[in-house]
């Protein structure tokens, strides 16, 4: 696991074995049922897990590209640069797409992304933009952003 020591690893495994829980609203309690996924709410390794969890996103942006990311807990930005809005919509595409891309990390993570809550900004150097001329849409996936 991305260079983590086995041994941690094996500690994290067995703390988060076989847990079980009750889901309680209103009058309805649900039977005992196993937590196959996930760290417990307000865990202080949470932080440190996302990082690992994450790692693999954040690296998929290309400096090379002009793109850079960061991450925090379970959100991440991607940042891209290039000339006109065009492009750099074609690039944040390109990282969702490409192999080893957003999508790629998506499906290996079993963790779909909610494009309908992505946010976009885009910036120029232009001192001034004629109003509503923000440039393309991006579309990701069947929503645009």
């Amino acid at each position: 696991m991305r260079g983590v020591p086995k041994e941690y690893v094996q500690w994290l495994r067995v703390k988060l074995d076989g847990r079980r829980t009750v889901l309680k609203f209103d009058d309805f309690a649900s039977d005992l049922f196993l937590i196959e996924r996930g760290i417990d709410q307000g865990c202080p390794l949470s932080v440190i897990l996302y990082t690992f969890y994450n790692a693999a996103l954040v690296e998929a942006a290309d400096p090379a590209k002009g793109e850079t990311a960061e991450g925090s807990m379970d959100d991440v930005a991607v940042l891209a640069t290039g000339w006109t809005f065009g492009e750099v919509h074609a690039q944040l595409q390109d990282f969702m797409t490409r192999a080893g891309g957003g999508e790629d990390w998506s499906a290996s993570h079993h963790s779909s992304f909610s494009v309908d809550k992505f946010g976009l900004v885009n910036f120029s150097r232009k001192l001034s933009i004629k109003k509503g001329r923000l440039g393309p849409a991006l579309r990701l996936q069947l929503h645009t952003v």
